[in-house]
């Protein structure tokens, strides 16, 4: 039900990512790629990263839930504090892009990134 949206929002992130490590490596993005990198953190453009957070959400707490619900779980907190990191970072990535700011923009994309894989790492553990 979620596997299109989450593994779409996945993709554009490891895209971005390649772009802004491009851009490291040839000190600097063309305006070609900074207008790439700003369509794959806009919301309102397509899929745009922030919509699959909503996706993310409701899928972990879909696989973290129990059917005799008695609170949320830990790992559903948890989980939830990483989609909040992962969307922060993603929010003020598009910032960070609009001001053509790559050390920036390189250095919020690890932190969506690290944020991301620690989302993945526990519902993956949880549902595994």
């Amino acid at each position: 039900k979620y596997a299109f949206s989450i593994q779409l929002g996945a993709s554009e992130f490891q895209q971005l990512g390649g772009l802004l490590r491009k851009g490291v490596e040839n000190n600097g993005l063309s305006e070609k790629d900074w207008n790439a990198a700003g369509k794959l953190v806009d919301g309102g453009y397509e899929q745009g990263m922030p919509a699959p957070m909503v996706d993310v959400a409701l899928f972990a707490t879909q696989m973290l839930m129990s059917l005799n619900y008695s609170g949320p779980l830990r790992e559903l907190l948890v989980s939830r504090y990483y989609i909040n990191k992962t969307e922060f970072a993603t929010k003020e990535l598009a910032i960070a892009i609009d001001k053509l700011d790559l050390n920036t923009a390189l250095g919020l994309w690890d932190f969506g990134k690290d944020s991301w894989n620690s989302y993945l790492s526990i519902v993956n553990r949880a549902i595994s």
